[in-house]
């Protein structure tokens, strides 16, 4: 199975989850899942995570596969959890978090072979979100990961799904 076929699966079990444990209209537990996709001229770089609410707080899950995520081996992968804030009105949503990642990297060092190991990083995650109904939206994401192997940045179009308060 291809890498695209494994990241649409992920999408779709995150969703039949959601759609599962859906709260009544009175809960206090919000939620909402992103999947983004960007690319920058040379490689199509893809991110899906869960953000969530427990208590006063927000957390998000994440995951980022940058550099051709389409192909068996990514330049880099990470996954994250993160803390944050969300700002919501009627018709827009706003988050931002921040938190530990752990990077995989994959590095070409020269007549086809690669360097696999992982590094630790700092993920940052911004999101602006129009709400066309309560479930649903669009948006853009901009994020960035610092870590000593190879800091990176990048904006995308996100598509998100989620409980709506």
């Amino acid at each position: 199975m291809n890498k695209l076929k494994k990241y649409l699966l992920i999408l779709l079990s995150l969703s039949l989850v959601i759609s599962l444990q859906a709260q009544e209209e009175d809960s206090s537990y919000k939620y909402w899942l992103t999947w983004g996709g960007m690319y920058d001229g040379e490689n199509l770089s893809g991110n899906l995570g869960y953000s969530f609410s427990a208590g006063d707080n927000f957390y998000k899950v994440g995951y980022i596969a940058h550099g051709e995520f389409m192909r068996e081996s990514p330049d880099f992968n990470s996954i994250d959890v993160s803390i944050g804030k969300r700002f919501q009105s009627e018709w827009w949503q706003a988050a931002i978090f921040a938190g530990p990642s752990y990077v995989f990297v994959n590095k070409s060092i020269g007549n086809g072979n690669r360097e696999k190991h992982g590094t630790i990083g700092l993920q940052t995650d911004i999101q602006l979100l129009f709400r066309y109904a309560d479930e649903l939206g669009i948006g853009l994401g901009l994020w960035g990961n610092v870590n000593s192997e190879k800091s990176y940045a990048g904006f995308n179009i996100v598509l998100t799904l989620g409980n709506g308060k």
